[in-house]
């Protein structure tokens, strides 16, 4: 998960981020939220979230700044991690639980 700079388009940060953090390039790009308010009491900041498919592995490119673990999991043990408190991240959860719903586990 990141973000991107203001003017760049959504999905092209999404796919930089994807890269940059994991090393994988994704060949299909599916919404999953658009114009999503993470707090909209406090900011007016607003998340589009991706469902990347059909991913190839590359080299990852992450930033000096980050220290990152990946994990690769089914689905459903991301909806319960989610679920049992493990997850906290909103965007993430709000994701898994949409991800779930679209792929029908």
């Amino acid at each position: 998960m990141g973000g991107g700079p203001l003017g760049e388009e959504p999905l092209d940060s999404a796919k930089r981020e994807l890269k940059e953090e994991t090393g994988l390039v994704a060949k299909k790009w599916e919404p999953i939220f658009k114009g999503l308010h993470l707090s909209n009491s406090v900011s007016d900041e607003v998340a589009e979230s991706w469902l990347a498919r059909d991913l190839v592995m590359g080299e990852s490119e992450p930033e000096q700044t980050e220290d990152l673990q990946l994990k690769r999991m089914p689905l459903e043990e991301a909806v319960e991690m989610a679920l049992d408190g493990r997850i906290t991240d909103i965007l993430s959860v709000a994701s898994l639980m949409r991800c779930r719903e679209l792929l029908g586990s």
